[in-house]
């Protein structure tokens, strides 16, 4: 979240701010519950140091009925102020970050900015055919083609309809040939990874608020995020399921102070993640698109404050890089200021695939630096080379959405005869280069 000492000092600024992101919580609403969470401090230390002074010497019983009054007037202080901190903690954690002056204006996806566009054979579109908006798509392949879930049933690698009967809407199975090009993605960007030094981890897919509330998930996002029944968790904990695997992996550094040469820190996690949709019904309802269930290879990183903006790029690269492999068609577009993903965004880019059958782009994941905020709120900090203590600044990008690639992939390498082309730079993982009807 933002420092409150930055709100107080710039409001106007960050008022702007919340503006051009569209939020919904005002500064005044948050500097007048920050006045009234300070008074309450200070009546309660005036309190408190006045019950001191008058029990250090043998009270009168006239005193003891005066302590015993203030000892009244101290707890119910107390509770105002637990209930005046919910309140401030709420309002500051709605603020948004503070944006870049790298993102643009806007409100949906007629404002994002195309910043490159790639097609296999052809390369980098020219700087002029970019735009606003959806400008390439004219520039795209096009073909003609069968949905993702036509081409699942037919090759029977895709069921929703099993899947209906045991989870309800929106799940699926993938089986034979989609399961073994998940496992291939995986193998083929895992070994990429590690031979750029990202350090693999395995990590909770149930974890507390604070993680959630960390990363910036909650406030705002937890209509998107399942609760867990505490009847049957150890000390009746509550839990949530990930959405993403960022919060634990930004959260084994929570409450941690790391030195400068420690930094970056780069890894990545494989995870079953889970998201509610609420909002999105009837919202590409077919196939394996939007999904209550869903696998992740998810790259983040911890750097210094200026090399937040470096890692970005970095791991834009390596998005980049997968897509050129695979010789999937794609752009990276930057997000415009009311539609950038949650309240932590200090800048994103997207990384979107092109289906050629559907004449349509599909989001494969966002790139975000997250600035300083999420390790505001998370407790992780760094000593620099002059001994001074400062937060890292958190940089998360999605990696692999599996089921999103594997749509990509059916639809760009589908074939007339109902066959789908493997990938070349996935053969070696699936020891064959085609998937056939059965």
């Amino acid at each position: 979240m933002l420092d409150i000492k930055f709100v107080r000092d710039h409001p106007d600024e960050v008022q702007k701010n919340i503006e051009f992101r569209g939020g919904k919580v005002p500064v005044d609403e948050v500097l007048k519950a920050d006045v009234a969470r300070r008074e309450l401090i200070q009546k309660i230390e005036k309190l408190r140091a006045a019950r001191n002074i008058a029990s250090s010497a043998k009270p009168s019983e006239s005193e003891i009925k005066k302590l015993r009054q203030k000892r009244e007037d101290l707890k119910k202080l107390e509770d105002e102020l637990q209930a005046a901190e919910r309140l401030f903690l709420d309002k500051l954690a709605r603020l948004p970050n503070m944006s870049s002056d790298q993102m643009p204006e806007g409100k949906g996806d007629a404002d994002h900015m195309e910043l490159v566009v790639w097609i296999p054979g052809k390369g980098y579109l020219p700087k002029d055919k970019l735009g606003k908006g959806y400008s390439s798509a004219t520039h795209m392949p096009k073909t003609k083609g069968k949905h993702h879930l036509e081409l699942g049933k037919d090759l029977d690698i895709i069921d929703t309809e099993q899947s209906a009967l045991t989870s309800g809407s929106r799940f699926a199975y993938l089986k034979g040939d989609a399961a073994l090009l998940q496992f291939a993605l995986f193998e083929l960007f895992k070994n990429k990874l590690i031979a750029e030094g990202f350090e693999p981890m395995i990590v909770p897919v149930m974890v507390k608020e604070r993680v959630l509330f960390g990363t910036s998930h909650f406030p705002e996002g937890r209509d998107q995020v399942y609760q867990v029944s505490t009847e049957n968790i150890e000390n009746h904990e509550q839990l949530f399921l990930v959405g993403s695997s960022e919060p634990p992996l930004f959260a084994y550094y929570m409450d941690k102070t790391l030195k400068e040469a420690d930094l970056p820190r780069k890894f990545f996690a494989y995870t079953h993640c889970f998201r509610s949709e609420v909002g999105s019904w009837g919202k590409d309802v077919r196939g394996i698109k939007r999904v209550h269930q869903f696998d992740k290879l998810e790259i983040d990183a911890l750097t210094t404050a200026e090399g937040s903006h470096e890692m970005m790029e970095y791991l834009r690269g390596l998005n980049e890089w997968l897509m050129q492999q695979l010789q999937l068609p794609y752009r990276v577009i930057n997000k415009c200021s009311r539609d950038c993903g949650y309240n932590a965004t200090y800048l994103q880019y997207d990384l979107e695939g092109w289906l050629p059958s559907q004449g349509e782009y599909i989001e494969l994941g966002s790139n975000t630096d997250a600035w300083d905020y999420q390790a505001r709120r998370l407790n992780i900090h760094y000593v620099d080379t002059k001994g001074d203590k400062k937060l890292v600044h958190t940089v998360n990008d999605t990696g692999i959405p599996m089921g999103r690639m594997i749509i990509t992939i059916l639809d760009n390498y589908q074939n007339p005869d109902g066959s789908i082309t493997i990938p070349e730079v996935l053969r070696p993982y699936m020891r064959k280069d085609k998937i056939v009807p059965k």
